[in-house]
C-alpha cells in the first residue's frame, strides 16, 4: 500500500521568493560593475556567492513550478529531481568559481593593486542591506519547505561576505593596507566552499538513493517492530525524492494477514507523525512462527 503526500511551495511562499531573487540580481549586477571598477576581488567573490543565492531562489522557484507536473509514464516521479541536479551543477559551478578567486587573491597578495575602497565600501553596504532585507523578506515562509530554508540560510550567509567586504573596505580606506582586498576575497571563498559543500553533499546522497540524514534507519526498523502484530520488518528502503519529500518501502511480517489492515494503518501513522515519511510502499506477508525479528 502506498500513501502519498507532495510537499509544494504555496503560491504565498512564491511571491516572497521571486522578490528575493529580484533584489538579488540587481546587487549581484552592481556588485560585478562595482568590483570590476573599483579592482575590488573581495566585492567581485561577494558577487560571487550572490550568484549562488539567486541559483537557490531560483531553484526554488522551478521546483515549486515543475512539482505541480503530473507524472508521465516514464517520469513516474514526475520531475522532482530536477531541482536536485540543478543544485548538483551549481556547487559543481561554485567550485570553478572559487578556484578563479583563490588563483587572483594570491596573485593580488604579491602584487597587491590600488583598490577604490569609497566605491567598494558603498557596493558592500548596499549589498548588505539587499541580503538583510531578502531574509527578512524569506523569514516568514521559510518554515514551509527545505527550499525555502536553504534559501534563507544562503541569504544569510551571503550577507556576513558582505560584511567581510564592508571591513576590508574600511581598512584600506583608514590605513591604506591593500592586502585586506585579497584576504577578504579568501575569507568569502570559505564561505563559498561551506555552502556548497554541503550542497553537494547533500544533493550526491539524494542522487544515489542515499538515506536522509535526518533518519535513523535503525530507528525506524524499531519503532516499526515495535508495533502490535508485527513480528519482522525487512528490506527496508528510505530515501528522498527531493527536499522534503521522503519515500520508504518495507517487507512487514504479520500474525495474521486477514486482519492486517489495523497493524497497516498504524505504521503508516507512525512513520507520518515520528519520522515526516509521507511516501511509503508496504508490503505486508504472513510471518513463520520461527521467524525472529530483523
Amino acid at each position: 500500500m502506498s500513501t502519498h503526500r507532495h510537499d509544494l511551495l504555496s503560491d504565498r511562499a512564491v511571491r516572497p521568493l521571486l522578490m528575493a531573487l529580484f533584489i538579488t540580481v540587481g546587487v549581484t549586477v552592481l556588485e560585478v560593475v562595482v568590483g570590476f571598477l573599483s579592482h575590488s576581488l573581495a566585492l567581485l567573490a561577494d558577487a560571487g556567492h550572490m550568484v549562488t543565492d539567486a541559483a537557490a531562489l531560483a531553484m526554488s522557484l522551478a521546483a515549486s513550478r515543475i512539482a505541480r507536473q503530473p507524472a508521465t509514464r516514464t517520469k513516474t516521479y514526475g520531475f522532482y529531481r530536477t531541482e536536485i541536479l540543478a543544485a548538483f551543477l551549481n556547487g559543481l559551478t561554485l567550485w570553478l568559481v572559487v578556484v578563479w578567486i583563490i588563483t587572483e587573491a594570491i596573485h593580488r597578495l604579491i602584487h597587491p593593486p590600488v583598490v577604490q575602497a569609497p566605491m567598494m565600501l558603498v557596493a558592500a553596504i548596499i549589498g548588505l542591506v539587499a541580503n538583510l532585507g531578502c531574509s527578512r523578506v524569506l523569514q516568514r515562509s521559510q518554515g514551509q519547505s527545505l527550499n525555502l530554508r536553504s534559501a534563507y540560510l544562503h541569504v544569510l550567509a551571503d550577507a556576513l561576505g558582505s560584511a567581510g567586504v564592508i571591513a576590508a573596505a574600511t581598512i584600506i580606506w583608514t590605513i591604506g593596507w591593500h592586502l585586506a582586498d585579497p584576504l577578504a576575497s579568501l575569507f568569502v571563498c570559505m564561505i563559498i566552499l561551506w555552502s556548497s559543500w554541503s550542497l553537494i553533499r547533500q544533493s550526491v546522497n539524494i542522487l544515489l538513493e542515499g538515506a536522509p540524514a535526518h533518519i535513523d534507519v535503525a530507528e525506524v526498523v524499531r519503532a516499526m517492530q515495535s508495533m502490535t502484530g508485527v513480528r519482522s520488518v525487512h528490506d527496508v528502503h528510505i530515501w528522498t525524492i527531493t527536499s522534503g519529500m521522503e519515500a520508504m518501502s518495507a517487507h512487514v511480517g504479520v500474525d495474521n494477514l486477514e486482519s492486517s489492515q489495523g497493524v497497516l494503518d498504524r505504521l503508516n501513522t507512525l512513520l507520518c507523525d515520528r519520522f515526516r515519511i509521507h511516501h511509503t510502499t508496504i508490503q505486508l506477508e504472513e510471518a513463520l512462527l520461527d521467524r525472529p525479528l530483523q
